[in-house]
């Protein structure tokens, strides 16, 4: 299918990094719609004001920007570099949905600093995962994951490189999936190991 055969998706940013910004470049690349940006940074608030996009300040506690993210109507929310959790009512603003792009492969890397604990633990092999919101930490059924290789002399610096290089890599084919229709959300494997990592853990 080209991507003159697929449809318009009206969607919302959510995030604080770079990430966010090649993202929101691939959706205006592909012609696709970006109602608002909820900026958690100024470098994220500066390109979207440089795309003549809404831009609304997530630097704030989440129930004041609400509002203003809800004032919109959209499609889908991706939350992209966004390291809070989302409340529910954020989570159904979106008509069919919100997605959260994950710096580890699910269900066996969730939470925060993945790609240290994942060099701590020997693994040979990473990745990414994007994945549907839900209230949980990292729960929701995946749509998108790519996994790669860990390479000797492996650093958190060189591990979130790639991650960030599989990310857009990933997102480019996930947009277009979700623009055709053609999108599968696979529940997490229950029977693999589950790790949640939190901000204290060391």
């Amino acid at each position: 299918m080209s991507s003159a055969d697929h449809a318009v998706i009206r969607c919302a940013l959510v995030g604080a990094d770079s990430l966010l910004i090649e993202c929101g470049e691939a959706l205006l690349g592909k012609g696709h719609e970006i109602v608002a940006v909820a900026a958690g940074s100024r470098r994220v608030a500066d390109w979207a004001a440089s795309k003549q996009l809404t831009v609304i300040d997530a630097t704030r506690p989440v129930a004041q920007w609400e509002p203003e993210l809800a004032a919109h109507s959209f499609e889908w929310l991706f939350a992209i570099t966004h390291l809070a959790l989302l409340p529910d009512s954020v989570i159904s603003l979106p008509t069919r949905g919100a997605i959260n792009f994950h710096d580890g492969p699910l269900p066996g890397y969730a939470g925060l600093n993945t790609p240290a604990w994942a060099l701590v633990n020997g693994e040979e092999t990473y990745g990414i995962t994007w994945h549907m919101i839900t209230s949980g930490i990292d729960e929701g059924d995946v749509v998108a994951q790519a996994r790669f290789d860990v390479a000797e002399g492996e650093t958190s610096l060189s591990l979130n490189t790639r991650n960030f290089e599989a990310a857009i890599e990933s997102f480019a084919t996930l947009v277009d999936d979700l623009a055709a229709g053609t999108v599968t959300a696979t529940p997490q494997d229950q029977s693999a190991t589950h790790r949640t990592y939190s901000r204290h853990d060391r």
